[in-house]
């Protein structure tokens, strides 16, 4: 994991926002994304970067434990997101919702899309890690890609 283990260094200190697909890898313990997932995982819980996700992801992230009507399961999955010192979840406010429509507007993001990217903004993230190839780096946030950092050279 060479590839990870480098980008979560350059990381390192940085506020980073982690999508939903990183969570539903590591908490469905997904065979091709778990091990990647849980290094940024893992980075966020020992403060070597300072982890920040929205209330949509975990929202996203509580859809499937509904979905089976496993209660249990939902209750695991909000004890994570409630971890002390791991990760700030953050609100979505007016301004974010403003944001997200610009973006939407002007980007053509779905919506879901650009609230999450609004929710990194807002929070000040440097870096935005993710799996869905529709998120693009900007002049003000890096995405990092699992699966590119997964490819063989």
């Amino acid at each position: 994991m060479g590839k990870i283990e480098s980008i979560i260094a350059r990381m390192a200190g940085q506020r980073v926002y982690l999508d939903t697909n990183i969570f539903v890898y590591f908490l469905d313990r997904n065979p091709e994304f778990f091990q990647a997932a849980s290094a940024f995982i893992e980075a966020a819980e020992s403060g070597r970067i300072i982890g920040y996700t929205g209330d949509a992801a975990v929202a996203e992230a509580l859809a499937k434990p509904y979905q089976l009507d496993n209660v249990g399961l939902a209750a695991s999955f909000k004890a994570f997101f409630a971890t002390d010192d791991f990760l700030s979840i953050q609100s979505h406010d007016a301004d974010t919702f403003d944001l997200a429509a610009q973006l939407r507007g002007k980007r053509g993001m779905k919506f879901i899309d650009a609230l999450h990217y609004a929710t990194a903004l807002k929070a000040g993230c440097k870096f935005f890690v993710t799996n869905d190839e529709d998120f693009k780096s900007d002049d003000t946030m890096e995405v990092i890609l699992i699966k590119a950092l997964l490819k063989k050279r």
